[in-house]
Order: structure tokens, then sequence, then C-alpha cells
């Protein structure tokens, strides 16, 4: 059956084929993002182009909106779409690259996920103690508002995640290093399933997501109180301790 034509806002005024049809080999926000990120990446979708709706691309896809939703949330965490209040989303005028990512397929062993844990511990310590030591006051404000955000998650039953991302990324933001900025969206991916695996994780015990939240806030205090040493302990000390709860890694012998 021959696909019909359709004219897209934001795409130009040329006529163009229907998004290709989902392959449900993969999550459908997954494969609608995989979709979208390759139409932008490779110019199809130019740069600053308004996206089509939510309806709109739900009927496009054949998907549902929530579908549609949460895909695009996953090209706003990584850069590519950006919001317009009362406007829609856009195509980001200046996309981070994609050249090195981890994808979620690279996330099914538990030996990638262990390497995960590890490359944050590395990454995001020296962003954090970077931000204790250079971040503004609207930047603490953003890393207390995923903080409380995270807070709310416990409170309504609710997985976090997105809230828990959105407070490491704040970190990156606030150490004022692009570089810290950008890699961590180029691990957004693996960031995004480490934290889900260790929240899904942590909400089998009753103590161990509040212990979490804890960390957290550790945290979020050293780099209020401009302690880099301190937000560096703490991060590793959360990211590790994070890691063996999901027994990753051995849990440290008592002596006596």
């Amino acid at each position: 059956m021959q696909m019909d034509s359709i004219e897209t806002p934001g795409m130009g005024s040329r006529r163009r084929e229907r998004f290709p049809t989902v392959v449900r080999r993969k999550p459908l926000p997954d494969e609608v993002a995989g979709v979208l990120e390759r139409e932008i990446v490779e110019g199809r979708i130019e740069r600053g182009a308004r996206l089509p709706t939510e309806a709109e691309l739900a009927k496009e896809f054949g998907v549902s909106r929530n579908v549609v939703r949460e895909a695009v949330a996953r090209l706003k965490q990584d850069g590519l779409i950006e919001s317009r209040q009362g406007l829609g989303a856009f195509v980001s005028a200046h996309p981070v690259s994609l050249s090195y990512r981890i994808g979620t397929e690279n996330l099914s062993a538990e030996d990638d996920l262990r390497h995960v844990f590890e490359l944050r511990a590395e990454v995001e310590t020296g962003a954090a103690a970077l931000a204790a030591q250079r971040r503004t006051e609207a930047q603490l404000t953003a890393i207390r508002e995923a903080l409380e955000d995270m807070g709310r998650a416990i409170s309504n039953e609710g997985d976090g995640v997105a809230a828990d991302a959105a407070f490491h990324r704040a970190i990156a933001e606030a150490s004022n290093n692009p570089y810290y900025r950008d890699l961590m969206i180029f691990l957004a991916v693996g960031v995004a399933q480490s934290i889900a695996a260790a929240r899904e994780n942590s909400a089998l015990f009753d103590e161990w997501t509040p212990t979490a939240q804890r960390e957290h806030e550790r945290i979020c205090e050293a780099i209020a109180d401009r302690d880099p040493a301190a937000a560096r302990l703490a991060v590793r000390s959360h990211l590790t301790r994070a890691a063996r709860r999901l027994g990753l890694m051995e849990p440290v012998e008592q002596h006596s």
C-alpha cells in the first residue's frame, strides 16, 4: 500500500512521505524517539523547526499520544528538542552531537550496568566538585528543585527517574564547564537506565528509597556549602552505594 504524502509543520514546504512504520523490537517510545532523532541528525527536520503536535505525531506513527510524549521527553533530555511556552516543541538551534552515546541495547547485561556506574562515578564526582566551587544561586536553585521533585515522587509513589536524572544534569550544568554538560547529554540514556534500575531496586525495600534520598540531600548540601571535597565524596558514596544495592559491587565487610 502506498503511503500518503503529508506536509508537516516546521519541516519546510516540500511534501514528504509519511514517517516509517515503527517496528516493535524495542519499547515504542524508543522506536519513535529513534526515528525523530534520525530525522533531526540527518537534517530532514531543520534546526529551529517546530515539531508537529503530539496528536499529529501520534497519528503519523500510529501510536498513542503517551508514547509520543515519552519519546519527545527523551529527546529533550538528550538536548535535541526544547519546549517553548505556549508554542510547542522545537528542534534545538544547536543540538548536541550524538556521535558518542550509550544506547539502551548496551545495558542488557549486569556487567554493562556496572560499567556505567563506574563511569558515572568518575565523571560526576568531578562535576560535583566544580559545581561546589562555581555554581550560581540560580543553578543551586535548579539542583534543589530537582531534589524536591524527587521527594514528591517518593510521597506520591512515583518512580522519580526524571527528577533524579534532572538532579544530576543540574549538577553538571552547575560545574560551568560545558564539556561536563555535554558529556552528561551524551550519556543520557545510560544514566537514565542506571537511575531507573537503582530506583526500581530501592523500591523493593522500604528503607532504601529514603536512604537514597538522603544521599542526594548530602550532595546538594555540599554544593550549597561550596565544599568541593565533600561534594566529590558525597557523589562517589551515593553511586557506590547504589551499585551495591543493585548487587553490582560487593558490600563493604564490617570489621570488629
